[in-house]
């Protein structure tokens, strides 16, 4: 007798390739479609598993009638109930059996469909599952085709194995069979012999079905088989698109919603407004019913386009969303308060993020920073990243930056030259001919002396002789500030010139040593060292004209009185 399980394999296969070339179609109808014509070839196996299922479920019955009058007639109770296990064994594959071949012979018809209804009472999670369920059916059929490859191989494997052992047990069985020295012991093997032949039967057919099976999912599909085109072309055209009217209905609800509270915020800033806390935490709910319509919007879209499996997963990821917002709730309520204008950092006021300085103008979703001397001063923030920052109230006569473009500046490394660009991320100087590039916090670091603001003193400090000791302190500052000044004056220089002085500064040690200052205004802020030349200039000029000597360093050696005289002696000696 052919084992029933070999053959109710060999029947779910042939219902499996049905349902692939119907999948489709039994998707959105829950009828199964009318099967393909079957080339010749195909149509003749088919009558075989025919045959041989029908054949399969007699012998089935038979058997169980059989091992009916065999209980009947057995006394011993182990036997009897070994007899009963048997017996329920074999019922329950004549059910599958006949299930399966009302399900084949109806062209795939699901015979549950057709069970009496049983009253249940309400179960919640089993409504919860209901719920899920259509997503979980989904993701089942579009992963069933290697999902069952995977398993047909690892049944093959198996059926190899245990086909090889069972070809191994029979040739040893039958070996001890040709050489037993009984025939009582040749008919034991005998019987032994027909149970493994059976066993091994059973296996091979199980492993041809297998590989059939197998071999008939990983053929290329015929040129009948156009339902693969047909799935794809309904993904594209309605799961695709109800995903794009969900997603489309969100954004037109919220970008609307949002559009209207960003004009309201920009004539509250043109008007010169402060909004007051209650209008902060009424835009604050604004935003989150926007949001919350948002979400509405593209669930009524899933819902009145029936797609029950996005609809689903849309609820599945708002479960999770809730449940990061319940772990992040902290960070959400410090981001509240900078919304609501309570937190650290106040709209209106200054704040120093990342080394400059920057006026809040706006606390929305994102912070809005401002400083109007950079060029790109303008830049928009998540409100957490503010949260480690504090601002404060700020004078109007504050600085917001060292320098404007077009200004002269003076750095600390020397540098002097003409403020071309400046940014965030950069300033530019014109220095001589070529432009130099400090990145914004090297710039300040350096910082930077601006000439043009306000203006700019030059000094200069020179000495002469000490024969002039007696007019040092009287009459030269004097005639140095009368003669310097005239001649500064009439330069083209004079007439940014603001003040000019010229004062006794100290005793040195070879000289007698004036200070000279002069301050200019912003425009010739571009002749710095130009000026400073020219007072130099000037200087040397007047002492030339006043006879003034200048001296220079002299080293004065002290010398013993031998020492000297030893000096006088060569000298003498020279002479």
């Amino acid at each position: 007798m052919k084992h029933p399980v070999t053959l109710f394999a060999a029947l779910m296969l042939i219902c499996f390739l049905s349902a692939v070339r119907g999948w489709a179609d039994d998707a959105a109808t829950g009828v199964p479609a009318e099967p393909a014509p079957a080339p010749a070839d195909s149509k003749i196996d088919t009558w075989r598993h025919f045959e041989n299922l029908v054949n399969t479920i007699n012998q089935a019955r038979e058997d169980m009638a059989a091992l009916r009058a065999q209980l009947q007639e057995t006394k011993d109770e182990a036997e009897r109930k070994r007899i009963d296990n048997e017996l329920s064994l074999l019922a329950a594959d004549i059910d599958s059996l006949q299930a399966a071949w009302e399900m084949w012979a109806t062209g795939g018809v699901d015979m549950q469909l057709f069970a009496p209804k049983t009253d249940q009472k309400f179960d919640w999670r089993e409504e919860v599952q209901s719920v899920f369920e259509p997503i979980v059916v989904e993701l089942r059929r579009l992963t069933e085709r290697p999902r069952k490859i995977e398993r047909l191989r690892s049944e093959q494997l198996f059926y190899q194995q245990r086909y090889a052992a069972a070809e191994t047990a029979l040739k040893n069985v039958v070996d001890y069979k040709t050489r037993a020295p009984t025939p009582d012991l040749a008919e034991a093997f005998g019987a032994l012999e027909g149970r493994w032949q059976k066993r091994r039967d059973d296996l091979q057919s199980r492993l041809q079905l297998t590989n059939f099976e197998l071999e008939e999912l990983l053929a290329p599909s015929r040129p009948g088989d156009e339902k693969t085109g047909e799935v794809l072309q309904e993904l594209l055209s309605g799961r695709l698109v109800n995903l794009l009217l969900a997603v489309l209905a969100a954004a037109l609800t919220y970008g609307t919603l949002w559009l209207l509270s960003r004009a309201y915020s920009h004539y509250m800033q043109r008007r010169g407004y402060r909004r007051p806390f209650l209008v902060r935490v009424a835009h604050l709910a604004y935003m989150v019913i926007a949001l919350i319509l948002a979400l509405f919007a593209a669930m009524a879209v899933l819902y009145s386009r029936g797609d029950w499996i996005l609809l689903g997963l849309l609820l599945i990821a708002l479960v999770g969303a809730a449940l990061t917002l319940q772990r992040s709730l902290p960070g959400y309520l410090n981001e509240a308060k900078l919304l609501l204008n309570i937190g650290p950092v106040k709209e209106g006021e200054r704040v120093v993020y990342q080394g400059l300085p920057w006026k809040v103008q706006a606390l929305n979703m994102n912070a809005t920073l401002v400083n109007p001397l950079l060029r790109g001063g303008r830049m928009s923030v998540p409100v957490n990243t503010l949260f480690a920052l504090m601002s404060r109230t700020y004078d109007e006569r504050e600085p917001w930056f060292p320098s404007r473009e077009n200004d002269i500046v003076i750095l600390s490394d020397g540098s002097h030259g003409q403020v071309v660009l400046q940014s965030p991320e950069c300033v530019q100087m014109r220095v001589g001919a070529a432009i130099k590039t400090y990145p914004t916090g090297a710039f300040l670091d350096a910082k930077p002396q601006n000439l043009s603001l306000e203006g700019f003193a030059v000094s200069v400090k020179f000495g002469v002789d000490y024969r002039h000791q007696a007019a040092a302190t009287t009459a030269m500052p004097a005639t140095l500030k009368a003669y310097i000044g005239g001649r500064l004056k009439a330069h083209a220089h004079g007439a940014h010139l603001k003040d000019f002085s010229v004062e006794f500064d100290e005793p040195a040690a070879s000289s007698l040593n004036f200070v000279m200052w002069a301050s200019f205004g912003g425009a010739a802020a571009e002749s710095y060292h130009a000026i400073r030349h020219l007072l130099q200039a000037l200087v040397v000029e007047a002492c030339t004209a006043h006879d003034w000597v200048i001296p220079f360093d002299q080293l004065t050696v002290h010398l013993t009185s031998a020492q000297a005289a030893s000096l006088e002696e060569d000298a003498g000696k020279t002479g």
